[in-house]
């Protein structure tokens, strides 16, 4: 996959969220329910479930007592000592920002390999010119019944957008069920950057090794090391490309130490990789963001035109398999209504809501000298510092609140929380210096093992206080 095609990728992202980005209270729920004829909010209901279809991944098999992984060799993440912080401004006050109630019932169009006429084509069924060839496209009804966070309980692939910096990133996943000990189930050091842990990088040019560093518009995509079989026979179909391998399937915690320069701070412009004649600043907008590996693996980073990102037509609302824009600046290119490059939104895609948070705010209103330099979490709607952790409900989406997050340019905790059990996702941003005592379970030291009480301290909190 060339650099091009990947800026076209992050071109296409940057329009689509931009689309559902108003405000956190407008979502499109297109979508046709269907009926679950059993409790997936019942304790142990999301061990017990199985999505028996090709894009499940074999079970993650761990042994509580050891942290090891039986299904990786009988390994465990390699020990590590914390990663050095670099701040330079103020110790900022964190912040959490949590999803509620996600998951539903209800379908996606789900590509399959079939021919023109298969009845089974009932979402999309049309033979697409390329114009240097043609190739026929067919998505069929993936019904889901479970609503035990639902998309986001599918394979998921990591993807990293530049300007950004990052010193150690780690996933952990359930042992043996999601009400028992977690441990790491991927790991990535920037001082072991050639030998990560069950990462597998794909970079610019098919760059394979993730060093750290990745300069304005660059992108790097993460996953497991374990192969995903695209070509013919494929489950879901994929036609090949270097994206070919598992996501992390079920609850899942990424943790990751890093920090966001400006595109144009001379160390990150030999980085950069925006096309020549473009404006750095204008194009400065980094990105942190999880998709289903099945878009991802569709040959074109995402965007292939038969994807499973939306269920409609206007090729906007992101109302199919979902997508979660984790933390995410709008380039300045966008126009002062929406872009700015000091403010990040978080906002959820998927066929429950169509879009659920995802605030922005351009600079024509949200200067960030409106905000208190001690802010991470903030109002863009009252031009405040936020005093409390935002939660936003996808039953009850109303709130006055805009929640958003200060874009800071020195080292932060940022962590993000897909949890089965209680059907959350929970985001939060953690300066090194002011790691509340909720979270001396896992920071700064990621240890291998957690229990499931320290997960539930997580989802609990709400910074700041």
């Amino acid at each position: 996959m060339t650099s091009a095609t990947r800026r076209a990728s992050a071109a296409r992202r940057s329009s689509l969220q931009r689309a559902a980005s108003v405000v956190v209270v407008l979502g499109v729920a297109g979508v046709v329910a269907c009926g679950s004829t059993h409790d997936e909010s019942a304790p142990g209901a999301a061990e017990a479930r199985g999505s028996g279809d090709g894009e499940a991944a074999p079970s993650a098999a761990g042994d509580p007592s050891t942290g090891r992984w039986s299904d990786l060799g009988d390994t465990h993440a390699p020990d590590h000592d914390p990663p050095e912080a670099s701040n330079t401004g103020v110790v900022t006050r964190g912040g959490t920002l949590t999803f509620t109630n996600i998951g539903a019932p209800g379908y996606w169009g789900r590509r399959i390999e079939a021919e023109p006429g298969d009845p089974r084509c009932d979402v999309q069924s049309e033979t697409i010119d390329f114009g240097w060839g043609s190739e026929f496209c067919c998505r069929t009804r993936h019904e889901v019944a479970s609503r035990s966070l639902t998309p986001f309980d599918e394979q998921l692939t990591m993807v990293l957008d530049g300007p950004l910096r990052v010193k150690q990133l780690a996933v952990y996943q359930p042992l043996a069920g999601n009400s028992g000990p977690w441990a790491i189930r991927s790991f990535w050091d920037k001082r072991t950057s050639a030998t990560p842990y069950n990462f597998h990088f794909s970079g610019p040019s098919d760059d394979a090794v993730f060093r750290g560093d990745l300069g304005n518009n660059c992108s790097f995509f993460a996953m497991q090391q374990r192969p995903f079989p695209c070509g013919p026979g494929s489950d879901p179909y994929c036609p090949g490309s270097d994206l070919d391998y598992h996501g992390w399937a079920g609850s899942k915690l990424v943790v990751m130490m890093a920090s966001m320069p400006y595109a144009d701070d001379p160390s990150m412009k030999p980085l950069s990789c925006i096309a020549a004649g473009e404006d750095e600043r204008a194009q400065d907008a980094p990105w942190i963001g999880v998709s289903p590996s099945e878009l991802n693996r569709d040959g074109w980073s995402g965007y292939h035109p038969c994807h499973c990102f939306n269920n409609t037509n206007s090729g906007q609302l992101g109302d199919g398999c979902g997508q979660i824009n984790v933390f995410e600046v709008v380039a300045e290119s966008s126009g002062q209504q929406w872009g700015n490059r000091d403010i990040i939104s978080t906002g959820i895609r998927s066929y429950q809501v169509g879009s659920l948070g995802g605030v922005t705010c351009g600079i024509q209103s949200c200067g960030v000298e409106r905000f208190p330099a001690d802010a991470d979490l903030v109002d863009v709607n009252s031009l405040t510092a936020l005093e409390r952790g935002a939660v936003v409900d996808a039953d009850a989406r109303a709130m006055k609140e805009g929640p958003a997050w200060r874009r800071a340019r020195d080292d932060r905790w940022y962590l993000f929380l897909l949890d089965e059990l209680s059907r959350t996702v929970q985001v939060a941003v953690i300066h090194p210096g002011r790691v509340p005592a909720a979270m001396n379970g896992i920071l700064p030291t990621l240890p291998n093992t957690v229990p499931r009480s320290v997960i539930e301290s997580f989802a609990r909190l709400r910074l700041p206080r």
